[in-house]
This record gives C-alpha cells, sequence and structure tokens, in this order.
C-alpha cells in the first residue's frame, strides 16, 4: 500500500497541510519549528485509530494484488467510513515477524544499544521468524524493538541448528534400520539450500554499511552480536553513535522483511556522516519490494536526490490559513533561480533566514565568519556559495532569490568586495537588494586580519620583550611595505578586471543560421568576428589602459597617506600569506587566523565591526 494524499489540519504548528499525488519516496522538508516531526507523529496515531471525518484523511492506493482482491477496489480514502474501516482491519493484524506485508513501520534516530540480557532459551527452539507479533510492533519505539531483534537473530541460528540435528537424526536411524535389515540405503544429502544462512542478510548489510568492518559469526553461548576489522574483534557496542544508529535501524528493517509497506523515518541524517545517511537510505530501500518511504529530513543532499519523486516544502504558518504544502519539482523556478548561485532547493530546508557567503562547500570562509560571530544572531544559517565566479549576474540574484522569501526563507548575501562588478557602488547594489544583499568595505575578508594591535597581542606570550612581533608600531610599518610590493598586482586585478567588462563576451553568432549553406554560414561568421574585433579593440584601447593604470596605481599609493585606507583596495589574502612567512612570524597561516579570531575578543576595538555589523542588519531585517 502507498499513502498517495494527506490533508490535515490544526497539526500545530501546521494550521493546514494538503498534498495529493505522492510517489514512492516522500520528503517533508522545512526549517526547524515548521512541524515536521509533529505531523509524522499525527500520521502515526491517524494509522492507529483511521477516523473517518472531513478535516483530517488520507487516501491509500494497493499496491498487492492481495489489497485490492480484499478491498474490492484500488484506492481507500478515509473520508469515506466504509474505506476506513477496511483500511483499519488491513492494518490491524497480527503478522509474522520476518514478514512484514501491507502494513506501517516507524522510524526514529536512536542511537542507544541498551544493555541486552541473554534470552533464556526453551526445550523448544521455535522458528522466531515463523512467530506473529502485534499489528501496531512496527509503531513502537526502535530502542524497544532492538531488543525483539538481536532476540529473534539468535534464537534463528539456534533454532536453525535444531533443525539440522533432528534431519541429520532421522538420516542417522534410517541408515541404521537400512543396516539391520542389510538393505542398501540411497545416499541422501542435507541440501545447504535447506537451510539458509539466517545471519546471510546480516552480514550482507553489515558490509555495505561499515566496510571494511565484516559481522562476526554468532556466538550462541554468550549472545553477543560481535564485528571484525582487520586482525581485531570487537563488542558492537564499540562502534560510534553514528554507526550503532544505521546498524539499530538496518537490523531491525532486514528482521520485518517489509513488503508493500509504509515507512516512516523521522531525520534519517541526525549526526550522521552524509555518506553513511545515504548509504542507509540506499541499503533500506534494497530491502523488500513495493515500500513508500516517507522521510521528514533536513537534509539538503537527501532533499535535492528526490526532486524526482515527492519533494514537499512545509512552510511556516499563513494568516489567512492557506495549504502550508508546496511540491517542488526539478525544473521548479526557485531551483533554478538558487542554481544561479550554486545551490540546490535543499538548503531551504536549513534555516528562515539563509546567508550566502563566498567559498565552496564547508569553506574556511563560512568557518571565519562563524568564529568572529560567536552565536550571536542564532536565527541566521551562513551557506557558502561558491567562488565569485559563480556570482554570474547580481541583478539576476536580486530579483530571483534575494528580493523574495521562498516558502517563509528569506535569503541574504554578503561577497567580499573584490566580487563588486567594475564600475558598480557598493550603496547602490545594496539599495536595490533592499538589503539582502551586501558587500564588504575591504577586499578580502582576510583584509580584516591585518591589525596591528591585535597581531602584537598575539605575539605578546610568544616573543621576546625587544621582538618587533610585539611592536603595534613595527608591525604596521611591515604589513605597510609587504602591502606595497602588491601595489601593481592590485592594480592589475583593477584595470583587468575593468577592461574585461567593457570588452564582454566574444558574440560572433549570426542571426538566421538555420537557413544558411556552409559558406553563408562561414560569411556571416566571419563578418560578425570583424565587427566584434571593431569593438574590443575600440573598448581595450592601450592609451587608455596606461592611463587608467597610471590612475590606479596613483590611488592605491594615496592610500597609504591616510590611516588604514590601503586595507580597503589592496587584496589582504596574499599580504597576509607573505607576512606569516616572513622572518620571525613563521607562522602556520590557518593557525595564525585561530590566534587572530581569539586575540580579537580581547581586543579594545573589535576589527570585525564592519562584518559583524552586516549581519547585525541581517538578523533585525524586517521582511514585507
Amino acid at each position: 500500500m502507498r499513502i498517495t494524499a494527506i490533508h490535515t489540519k490544526d497539526v500545530m504548528p501546521i494550521r493546514r497541510f494538503e498534498v495529493d499525488g505522492l510517489s514512492d519516496v516522500v520528503v517533508l522538508a522545512g526549517a526547524n519549528g515548521v512541524g515536521k516531526t509533529r505531523l509524522l507523529e499525527w500520521l502515526i496515531q491517524f494509522i492507529r485509530s483511521i477516523p473517518s471525518n472531513h478535516d483530517q484523511w488520507i487516501t491509500v492506493d494497493a499496491t498487492y494484488s492481495y489489497e485490492r482482491e480484499n478491498w474490492g477496489k484500488s484506492t481507500l480514502d478515509t473520508r469515506e467510513p466504509a474505506d476506513a474501516n477496511m483500511l483499519r482491519h488491513s492494518l490491524q493484524r497480527n503478522r509474522k515477524r520476518a514478514d512484514q506485508r501491507s502494513t506501517v513501520l516507524n522510524f526514529e534516530s536512536d542511537r542507544s544499544i541498551a544493555q541486552i540480557k541473554p534470552y533464556a532459551f526453551t526445550w523448544a527452539a521455535l522458528d522466531p521468524f515463523e512467530e506473529e507479533v502485534g499489528w501496531d510492533f512496527g509503531l513502537s519505539f526502535l530502542r524497544d524493538r532492538f531488543k525483539d531483534t538481536q532476540h529473534s537473530i539468535f534464537r534463528k541460528v539456534r533454532s536453525r541448528r535444531e533443525s539440522i540435528a533432528e534431519d541429520a537424526e532421522i538420516l542417522f536411524r534410517e541408515a541404521e534400520k537400512a543396516a539391520e535389515a542389510c538393505e542398501s540405503l540411497a545416499p541422501v544429502e542435507m541440501h545447504p539450500k535447506r537451510y539458509p544462512d539466517p545471519i546471510a542478510p546480516f552480514r550482507d548489510a553489515f558490509s555495505q554499511l561499515l566496510a571494511p568492518k565484516e559481522l562476526s559469526e554468532p556466538d550462541l553461548q554468550n549472545q553477543s552480536l560481535r564485528y571484525t576489522e582487520g586482525d581485531n574483534e570487537f563488542p558492537i557496542t564499540s562502534l560510534s553513535s553514528g554507526e550503532r544508529e544505521v546498524v539499530n535501524i538496518v537490523f531491525d528493517f532486514i528482521l520485518r522483511s517489509p513488503s508493500d509497506c509504509i515507512v516512516l523515518f523521522d531525520e534519517p541524517e541526525l549526526h550522521l556522516h552524509p555518506e553513511l545517511s545515504y548509504k542507509l537510505i540506499q541499503t533500506l530501500k534494497a530491502v523488500g519490494r513495493r515500500n513508500q518511504f516517507i522521510f521528514s529530513t533536513h537534509s539538503a543532499d537527501i532533499i535535492s536526490a528526490s526532486l524526482d519523486n515527492s519533494v514537499v516544502f512545509i512552510t511556516p504558518a499563513h494568516a489567512d490559513l492557506s495549504n502550508q504544502a508546496v511540491i517542488v519539482r526539478e525544473d521548479d523556478e526557485t531551483h533554478q533561480a538558487l542554481k544561479l548561485v550554486g545551490q540546490s532547493i535543499g538548503i531551504v530546508a536549513l534555516g528562515r533566514r539563509i546567508v550566502l557567503v563566498e567559498g565552496e562547500h564547508s569553506s574556511l570562509d563560512k568557518q571565519t565568519y562563524g568564529a568572529i560571530l560567536r552565536n550571536r544572531f542564532p536565527n541566521l544559517v551562513l551557506v557558502p556559495s561558491g567562488g565569485k565566479s559563480t556570482i554570474q549576474s547580481f541583478s539576476q540574484i536580486q530579483e530571483k532569490v534575494l528580493t523574495h522569501a521562498m516558502w517563509g526563507v528569506d535569503f541574504f548575501m554578503l561577497c567580499d568586495l573584490d566580487a563588486l562588478p567594475v564600475g558598480a557602488k557598493r550603496s547602490a547594489i545594496e539599495q536595490s537588494s533592499q538589503g539582502r544583499l551586501r558587500v564588504l568595505p575591504r577586499y578580502h575578508l582576510e583584509n580584516y586580519f591585518l591589525d596591528e594591535n591585535v597581531i602584537a597581542q598575539i605575539f605578546a606570550p610568544l616573543e621576546a620583550e625587544n621582538s618587533w612581533l610585539r611592536d603595534p608600531v613595527a608591525i604596521r610599518i611591515k604589513l605597510q611595505e609587504i602591502a606595497r610590493e602588491y601595489v601593481s598586482y592590485a592594480a592589475a586585478l583593477i584595470v583587468s578586471s575593468t577592461f574585461r567588462e567593457r570588452a564582454g563576451n566574444l558574440d560572433i553568432m549570426p542571426k538566421g543560421a538555420h537557413s544558411m549553406s556552409a559558406s553563408e554560414l562561414a560569411e556571416a561568421i566571419c563578418g560578425k568576428t570583424e565587427q566584434e574585433s571593431a569593438r574590443i579593440n575600440d573598448a581595450i584601447d592601450p592609451e587608455e589602459i596606461k592611463a587608467t593604470i597610471q590612475d590606479t596605481i596613483a590611488k592605491l599609493e594615496a592610500s597609504f597617506g591616510e590611516e588604514g585606507k590601503w586595507k580597503r583596495g589592496i587584496p589582504g589574502r596574499p599580504i597576509l600569506q607573505t607576512f606569516c612567512g616572513s622572518q620571525g612570524a613563521n607562522m602556520d597561516i590557518g593557525r595564525f587566523k585561530l590566534a587572530y579570531l581569539k586575540a580579537a575578543e580581547e581586543a579594545s576595538t573589535d576589527p570585525f565591526a564592519d562584518v559583524v555589523n552586516i549581519f547585525e542588519t541581517f538578523s533585525a531585517h524586517q521582511v514585507t
């Protein structure tokens, strides 16, 4: 069976949730606090009782021939009392422990593996996989089910051994009778296929998840699951918390062997490494047939990988009590807009206010901003959006990403000064984006790591009293010396960017090319090439370039005459690298930054005041 529609009201904080056409994989996404987990809890309670009303209802499609035959139809709608009663009877019946079909299973993040007492075997070792369990056993907490899972594994091993022994004893007796009667006994083979290894699927899944670790042969005497890694063997409780969690989930899932089931899963990625989270979901999908998975998640990876199924974003409640469920597709306009900054739709699930910063995934810039802010603005989530080259068009980003909220999530963006388009003014850019896009007043984030007083504080406990590294004046002189060496480099960056902007992209595409012959196309493209060549030559006039270089260098040189102004326009990244490698300092740049951030906390004036002020405006921004 598969849930195809969910309609509910007042499952607080959700006021109205309506979604139809659900697929085999359903992802419930959204920022913290919108009600994803609460919706799953409501769904579990709904399934326990299957009420029939028009405010809270679901539709369920049959995925198995038995369901269609039993129902007399392919779809049940719980608004209809007869359908609600039919679904209730279908679900609320006991099933074999290892053959869960047409039911609902619930999984939650639970890392605990409690101390489990060994199972007290009775004389008769019955096959636990064939025993029936309560209809709602799969809805109970995972921590309660793992005891049953582990006991069942060892009981199955014991049951298999008993079965092999019984069959061997029968063969032995037949052989004795044949010998007494002096009759020949046809050889009988005890084929392994009659006694499949019950541990094999658990062992395979364990290796798939945690290779090179391997699950050991079960020890019936001690009844403790163990694994090997290399030449060593360990108890399963020595796995990391994340590894224990996926073992808990997968072993329970394999034992139930679900098919045609609805599987509810609250935050499968919780505290898991993305790769382990991915392996977990792939392993679950490989077990059983025609299962429907309903995930509640914050994982951008899970969301992005599920866009060809049903991704449902839950927005904050609306004043008009309109539907809070938004189904997202791969070709969604918002998804396409986020691609402008190198992101997928999944980041919308991270928070209600997202600040896009420069840098790649888990970038140093993001970490540095986090260290500067020190959790002062908990309502902001920082997301790397690639290098400045990925910021393809400020106007497009402002129009499609920054100037409107997406399903209750507001976007902001912070760029280094070098990302500003040539000729553009910071104030104009920031005003046109309604304050959602801000540009650092300095060339790089590293330009804020050039405060001589903070640097002197770093080296005070490390250097002798007469060391120049303890003297702010000497440090300022040294930094300016290094900066002067990069004046030409800074001018080259500025001038090349200026004329690159003027020249623009090469465009030699002629009009009406679809109807041209080869010779006509060659002539048209050559004609466009001549036009482009003339345009580019005009845009990059050598005399104008020379004049621009002279003017740019003069301005950069003049910046040394004003207190600290040079720190704005000359790239701080190479200056900082050169300073850290200079004689006396000789410090790794990463270690230097950490020490600088620590020293900045105790400085009389905050060297990162510009940065903090920008984030403060993001945090306090009034949404219109």
